[in-house]
């Protein structure tokens, strides 16, 4: 392309080359019949079209008149946008990607995040926002912000975020992109009449012994506790279903609709009304492998006891802002979600800014602030979950059900995230699914169904037995006239057989972190699995000698193992106390003096108190920042306390949230006390500082 700056665009910290499709835009608009209007208006040719999302339609044009189409729809005053498709290093082709290139078409909005550098003045932000003509939509915290560019900036919001990036008080600036996400079902057609994934004592046909989790073992020890609670975010869920009733069994029915002006959706309503719609046919099964109460009357899930919180929103509407919404809506009040959907294999790297909040949940967030236990499917397309220097091609089906092939980059957005339990597939005799992704960032994986999508064919194994729709309209359901069914699968039903387990482990340990949770789920794993797979893999899925598996992670989950490892506390506490007498001179408005203590043992922090002892006549004039191993700065005291003298406060978890954001993190390595004083008269000294943490060794 001609004009550099949009050449490419920044997305989870890396730069993504892009160019623009041939054929492909879109435009702001309240329904599909307003898109054809508004072209009409413009005498623009439309060959076919489809919502993105409440506010945005995607036109495919003649490819010749393309341009002259998006000029004659601007001069309307419509807002319209090109597709962007990954361009490969190098390339030397036309704008346009061949027919079957799919998996890396990339919608922008109107918006972008914006995160300014630690220490940025107030006025410093305000100045670059109004300089630049951005309107904030949403303050997302740390000095982080979702900014909407406005007529008066004059540029799209990609050349606008890749100016910002080059700014001196920018830390990062990535578009708000909508993901068309699919759900990871992969269909089969054999019966079978048992739920075999959660207990599998003996052979049969199409199952060896030990294929399920030992849930029945588990259940000795605990079936779930009710203020343990699982959700599943999905499509409808039909909340009638007899399997989930109980008392305080639904804790929330949340419903997202996207609502707001222009093509961002910037906000999302919430009801209750979480009821199947004709073509929602996925989150009651999800919901019924997790936690069906197991009443004796259908089926029972991993987790009967506990409770649920079922949340429907849009599969292929939302924006990375929408998501970070919501997971927020959803931390206060469970403890553990399931997510069985995500992208197939494309170039599609988190923005920084909905990383950094699912590692914020992970740490702090869920009902106990503990941290909020992610578990994400892997996905169904035989290719790695991340792979940034691929360049071989891999062959899958969209969601249409369309063929295509891709080979470029992969990076499979939240299914890399390195807090979150990432799932992948096994089947009924201890074989790698078929279907199953594979890579470093799985953690572990849970029994499944087995099926060839691209030769559209059963492969031996078992489906998974679950609840079902019944009554919700077209493609709603698997089993016609059942409210039940036998042929679920895919690492859509691995993933909530984890969140099942990991309710199970914080209902017999509620004191557990999710990180201690994540720890005790791939400690416990089975690596007893057979190397057979009915698919080519690139790569080995043996264990290595540090007991990993690309194709399995540590191995299949193991609901009795881990429950019994919670219980019993085999996760070793203990305390570190580690303090220091300096005495350094606190420079008057001078540079920073820094003070620190190497610290070798291992384990995870489960609580963190910081003492400070300074002299100081004046302790408005100082800044004290605790620096963590891995280059985290938390700030304790920032020009507070006016002209009292002495700095003597005891920082903890309780009294100083801040904190919170290193709970779960290693405590081994080097911690650093910085202390600075900015303004001129007064001085003083670093007398002490000691550091006091609680961890946990697994």
């Amino acid at each position: 392309m001609a004009d550099d700056t949009t050449s490419y665009f920044w997305q989870g910290g890396r730069k993504i080359p892009i160019r623009k499709d041939a054929a492909t835009i879109t435009i702001q608009a309240s329904s599909e019949s307003a898109a054809l209007e508004a072209a009409g208006r413009a005498g623009v040719q439309v060959d076919a079209l489809h919502s993105a999302t409440p506010a945005l339609v995607r036109l495919t044009l003649p490819r010749a008149e393309t341009e002259t189409s998006v000029n004659r729809l601007r001069a309307q005053r419509e807002v319209v946008h090109h597709v962007y498709r990954a361009a490969p290093q190098g390339s030397t082709q036309p704008e346009s990607e061949p027919a079957d290139e799919g998996g890396d078409e990339y919608l922008i909005t109107e918006s972008f995040f914006l995160k300014f550098k630690p220490g940025t003045a107030p006025q410093r932000i305000q100045d670059h926002l109004r300089g630049q003509h951005l309107v904030v939509e949403r303050e997302l915290g740390d000095l982080t912000f979702l900014v909407r560019v406005t007529d008066a900036t004059g540029k799209n919001p990609i050349r606008a975020a890749n100016e910002a990036q080059a700014s001196d008080v920018v830390e990062y600036a990535e578009p708000n992109l909508v993901r068309p996400l699919t759900r990871f079902f992969i269909p089969s057609d054999p019966l079978f009449a048992s739920q075999w994934h959660l207990h599998a004592p003996s052979a049969g046909t199409d199952l060896v012994a030990g294929a399920g989790i030992f849930a029945a073992e588990a259940w000795d020890l605990t079936r779930g506790r009710r203020d343990v609670v699982i959700a599943v975010a999905d499509d409808g869920f039909d909340m009638t279903h007899p399997d989930f009733q109980g008392e305080g069994k639904v804790v929330a029915r949340l419903n997202a609709t996207l609502r707001g002006e222009g093509a961002d959706a910037p906000s999302i309503e919430w009801d209750a009304d979480v009821q199947p719609r004709a073509g929602d046919y996925h989150g009651t099964p999800c919901l019924g492998v997790a936690a069906a109460e197991g009443n004796g009357g259908g089926v029972i899930g991993v987790a009967p006891g506990c409770g649920i919180v079922a949340l429907r929103f849009p599969l292929a509407a939302m924006t990375d802002a929408n998501f970070i919404a919501m997971f927020r809506k959803l931390s206060p009040l469970a403890d553990v979600v399931s997510c069985s959907w995500g992208v197939g294999p494309a170039n599609a790297p988190m923005s920084r800014a909905l990383a950094d909040a699912i590692t914020a949940l992970a740490q702090s967030g869920g009902r106990r602030g503990k941290g909020m236990v992610f578990c994400i499917a892997a996905g169904n397309n035989n290719c790695p979950v991340q792979d940034l220097q691929n360049t071989r091609r891999y062959e899958y089906l969209d969601r249409f059900g369309i063929r295509r092939g891709y080979a470029g980059p992969i990076d499979r957005w939240v299914a890399a995230h390195p807090a979150a339990l990432i799932v992948s597939a096994s089947t009924s005799l201890k074989t790698r699914s078929a279907y199953s992704s594979w890579g470093r960032q799985i953690s572990v994986c849970a029994p499944s169904d087995n099926w060839d999508d691209l030769r559209a064919q059963q492969v031996p194994g078992r489906g998974i037995v679950t609840t079902d729709n019944e009554g919700a309209g077209p493609r709603s359901d698997f089993t016609p006239n059942s409210r039940f069914t036998d042929r679920f699968g895919g690492t859509s039903s691995a993933t909530p057989t984890v969140a099942g387990v990991c309710a199970l482990v914080l209902s017999a340990n509620p004191a557990l972190s999710a990180q201690q949770v994540r720890e005790i789920i791939c400690k416990s794993a089975d690596k007893d699995l057979s190397l057979q797979t009915h698919t080519p893999v690139n790569e080995p899925g043996g264990f290595d000698a540090q007991g990993f598996s690309l194709w399995f992670g540590h191995g299949k989950v193991n609901a009795f193992k881990a429950v019994k490892a919670a219980t019993a506390g085999t996760l070793e506490q203990r305390t570190i106390d580690r303090s220091l007498a300096p005495g350094l001179a606190i420079p008057d408005a001078g540079a920073p003096i820094v003070s620190a203590l190497e610290i070798g043992d291992e384990g995870r922090i489960e609580d963190l108190r910081i003492q400070v002892e300074i002299a100081h006549s004046y302790v408005g004039d100082l800044r004290v920042d605790l620096l963590a191993p891995d280059g985290t700065a938390v700030a304790l005291h920032n020009h507070g306390g006016g002209s009292a003298d002495d700095l003597r406060r005891t920082y903890s978890v309780a009294n100083h949230p801040a904190l919170r954001g290193l709970l779960g993190r290693a405590i081994t390595g080097r911690w650093q006390l910085r202390v600075a004083d900015s303004v001129r008269l007064d001085a003083g000294r670093l007398e002490r500082w000691r550091l006091f943490a609680r961890v946990s060794i697994a």
